[in-house]
């Protein structure tokens, strides 16, 4: 690992994360795709809407450990085994507690909506579950590849069971039963992983260890509660204000939008181990470099992906899940923008966290949850359906915005203003040529990634070295 530089790190721990988010995301929108043609847009609504609640209390139940545990690992490794222990201790009692409370909601508030109770019930179980996933530590310690191979078992099988088994609404419970096995199997060998590694995992429910280590990560959870607050805005207010139709031609649009999040998720991911040396180092010069060529390679990315994704919306809608849920395609255009905040404060949310600086992140998020729940309200109230959209671009502006203030108290980022122009340029050359060929989806996708590839070697956006770098990693 010591042979290696730190962008060929970055490229090693990204290119893991990526190509299992990847494959689990593809999995994911394919069941996705299958469920709302099967289940129609009102039930699978209501679907949404489940494993929306059910994600407040995941975050919950995590309360900011898995952040708090990856940040710890990567610079501890040689303590990965009281790391993993104590955390794993405090997630099952939150998790615990998390799925008591989910089934008392869905037996309480949702006794007239039988459907939606029986959703409730059955995904209450996720938070549980999800206390065996040990994502956070194999992407400290740098076992991505451990990651590849369980999300790609957990989603196929999930793929598997929808394809097979649900075939019309009345098989709305069967999906969720699925999800959770999904996870399930994930879970599983995951554990076995790290089981295998330290060999044996030293629990400790004593109340005095539960409330250090929880204590520890509370400003980690805290943020991951606000973020879960904010993002699901849309969805609640379409509950309260709208109805379970639109629900689910959001949230398909928002799944696709996951699809190209996740990527810029990962770079943050992948970052945190590169950047904890710099920080235990006290290497100001070095973070301020790693930070800014981060940012650099994010919006590298993010642009053409943004137009990319508004020249393509209507094939890509049309062509995934037919005319029947056409208005999705008007949604993706105004959504898919939000792909640049989002990239930009997911490498920003990385260094804090690696940082530290607990106070600063907590404070975004509150300012962002705060302000985004009164845009939102009327945003939607007013404008239903593209109210959501409007209200998810204002609450990731809202968010990028902050972290850039609390970033630059802390350290300089340097922004190459040239190369920004360069990469918007070729940005707009390559969607203006897509709409030019006017081919089907898949063909205009390669049109587009060829074209800005060519773009990016003549307007040198991409330099020697960087390519000289990855055919070194390539060769190690």
């Amino acid at each position: 690992m010591s042979s290696l530089s730190n962008k060929q790190r970055f490229i090693r721990n990204f290119s893991l994360l990526l190509t299992s988010r990847v494959v689990s995301a593809v999995l994911t929108l394919l069941v996705n795709i299958l469920l709302i043609k099967n289940l129609g847009a009102s039930i699978y609504g209501e679907f949404a809407f489940a494993l929306t609640l059910s994600g407040y209390f995941v975050s919950i139940s995590d309360t900011g450990l898995s952040p708090f545990g990856e940040t710890e690992a990567a610079k501890n490794k040689n303590d990965i085994n009281k790391i993993v222990g104590d955390i794993a201790s405090a997630k099952f009692l939150l998790s615990l507690f998390s799925t008591v409370i989910i089934i008392f909601i869905g037996i309480l508030l949702f006794k007239d909506d039988p459907r939606q109770k029986n959703m409730l019930i059955v995904i209450a179980f996720l938070p549980l579950i999800y206390s065996f996933n040990f994502s956070w530590a194999l992407r400290g310690i740098e076992k991505n590849n451990i990651i590849l191979t369980t999300n790609l078992m957990g989603g196929l099988f999930y793929f598997l069971g929808v394809l097979l088994i649900v075939k019309n609404s009345k098989w709305y419970l069967a999906a969720v039963l699925l999800f959770l096995a999904g996870n399930i199997i994930t879970s599983a060998f995951q554990l076995g992983y790290i089981k295998n590694l330290i060999k044996k995992i030293k629990v400790n429910f004593s109340y005095g260890s539960v409330k250090k280590t929880v204590k520890d990560s509370l400003p980690f959870g805290i943020f991951s509660w606000f973020s879960v607050l904010y993002i699901s805005y849309p969805i609640v207010f379409l509950k309260i204000f709208n109805n379970n139709k639109n629900i689910g031609l959001y949230y398909i649009t928002y799944k696709l939008m996951v699809f190209i999040f996740v990527i810029f998720n990962l770079t943050g991911n992948a970052f945190i181990p590169v950047i904890s040396d710099a920080i235990k180092a006290k290497d100001n010069e070095k973070e301020s470099k790693i930070l800014s060529e981060l940012i650099k390679f994010t919006y590298t990315f993010s642009i053409p992906a943004c137009f990319g994704g508004f020249v393509i919306s209507h094939n890509l809608i049309a062509e995934l899940f037919g005319l029947k849920i056409i208005e999705s395609a008007m949604l993706l255009r105004m959504m898919i923008w939000a792909i640049i905040p989002v990239g930009i404060s997911s490498a920003l949310i990385s260094y804090l966290m690696a940082k530290n600086v607990k106070k600063s992140l907590v404070k975004s998020a509150i300012f962002t949850s705060i302000t985004g729940f009164i845009f939102s309200i009327f945003f939607i109230k007013y404008f239903g359906l593209k109210g959501a959209a409007y209200s998810l671009n204002f609450i990731e502006l809202l968010m990028v915005s902050s972290l850039i203030y609390f970033t630059y108290k802390i350290i300089k980022i340097k922004f190459d203003i040239i190369n920004f122009i360069k990469v918007l340029s070729a940005s707009m050359i390559m969607a203006y040529i897509v709409i030019l060929a006017h081919q089907r989806l898949i063909l205009s996708i390669i049109i587009g990634m060829a074209v800005y590839a060519i773009l990016s070697l003549v307007l040198k956006i991409i330099s020697k070295k960087d390519i000289k770098e990855l055919k070194m990693l390539f060769v190690k």
